[in-house]
């Protein structure tokens, strides 16, 4: 069976090509998701389909009818699991089997409510595609150490398997799925710089009025890095619940208690982080926040202005006992919100220059969200192709609809 680009007849594109596994048609929300961004090439039952996942290294994975028949499912994964290629596979929320059978794999496989949103499959692929060169670059340092007989191949086997599972935990730890609640909404953008991230996000209704979201960023790189990551993800507190009630903590509240958690563990290396948490007021469009040594979220105005959320706080890790500042805003339809990790300023602006980054995000702040994020994600490829990020770029970016 020959690979067929679904692509306009005649056209000549560049872009990088997305294996469609599955025999069923395309859905809507897939198109939409990968629509000016790669060529969608379908890929069913071929002899050469180990030499095709290699080539693109990029798949999706849509077992449609077929999710909870395991050795099915467990054969096209095998195959993907052979080559450098990440997949995103595509599955209904009923099918627990092929969760079950997707959780015990090692890594490479970004599991996705087939009938997510064209936003969140996005990021989903973002993600896969950003993992994915780390990923080939780590299998052909293992063939060669391989080939050079040192360290062992047993050896080399443990090492490739915790690294894959390091990876598969850590993405665990980032939401599923962004909530949408009234008229707001949300997109990230996620490129580790490594096999694992220094940076970690999450978006969560806190009821059914509030949204509490936040962007952090632990110092350093690698597993020390990721592996703060996922405490500070357990040690943020967003409320004090007494009895069969609850109170939502403040932002300044919560960083004050991670401050002090962090503090408390003595940490020997990659101890400091610096964090932004809000919590959104939903029904009265009202944000509040707090920042611990971290990027100043930029707020753009429906006009089109934009604004910086100062407020003082130190890093944490530092201080047991450092204070922060709760500040809050009004918000108004057609705002935007955009929090991010230094990385970001690193990759979009020269030598992190505030202003000019400041300019820039506000420069695609007329276009849709997931618009604006792809405009980002690419000018940060371009400059990564000139020796740039170095670091890893996380965005979490919130609108309100006008």
């Amino acid at each position: 069976m020959r690979l067929t680009p679904i692509v306009a007849d005649g056209a000549v594109s560049t872009r990088s090509k997305l294996l469609w596994l599955g025999d069923e048609s395309v859905p809507p929300n897939v198109q939409q998701a990968v629509a000016g961004r790669w060529d969608l090439v379908r890929c069913g039952d071929d002899r050469h389909l180990l030499g095709r996942l290699d080539e693109a290294g990029l798949a999706v994975v849509y077992p449609n009818g077929q999710a909870d028949e395991p050795r099915l499912l467990e054969r096209l994964l095998d195959t993907v699991d052979r080559t450098a290629a990440v997949a995103v596979v595509l599955l209904p929320p009923k099918a627990k089997v092929a969760w079950g059978v997707l959780k015990g794999r090692e890594g490479k496989f970004l599991c996705v409510d087939q009938d997510a949103s064209p936003g969140e499959l996005l990021a989903r692929l973002d993600a896969a595609e950003a993992l994915q060169p780390f990923i080939r670059n780590l299998e052909q340092e293992l063939e060669a150490a391989r080939h050079l007989g040192c360290p062992s191949a047993g050896q080399i086997d443990e090492l490739d398997e915790e690294m894959r599972l390091a990876a598969r935990l850590q993405r665990d730890f980032l939401p599923r799925r962004l909530p949408e609640v009234g008229s707001v909404r949300f997109g990230v953008l996620y490129r580790p710089l490594g096999w694992v991230s220094g940076d970690i996000y999450d978006v969560a209704r806190l009821d059914e009025t509030h949204v509490g979201f936040y962007v952090a960023d632990a110092v350093g790189h690698g597993m020390p890095a990721a592996l703060l990551t996922m405490f500070i993800k357990n040690a943020l507190q967003t409320k004090r619940i007494a009895g069969h009630s609850y109170e939502i903590l403040p932002p300044h509240e919560s960083l004050r208690q991670l401050n002090a958690a962090i503090c408390e563990q003595n940490l020997s290396s990659c101890q400091f982080c610096t964090a932004a948490y809000c919590v959104l007021d939903v029904p009265n469009l009202t944000l509040t926040y707090a920042r611990a040594g971290h990027p100043e979220p930029v707020l753009i105005h429906a006009d089109g202005s934009p604004a910086a959320l100062a407020s003082p706080g130190c890093l944490l890790g530092v201080f047991a006992e450092a204070d922060y500042r709760s500040t809050t805003v009004p918000l108004s339809p057609g705002d935007r919100l955009v929090l991010y990790t230094d990385g970001v300023e690193d990759a979009l602006s020269s030598g992190g220059d505030k202003e000019q980054f400041k300019r820039l995000i506000a420069s695609v702040g007329g276009e849709e969200l997931d618009e604006m994020l792809l405009q980002l994600a690419a000018w940060i490829d371009e400059r990564g192709a000139k020796g740039r990020p170095e670091d890893d770029v996380t965005i979490v970016a919130m609108d309100v609809a006008a």
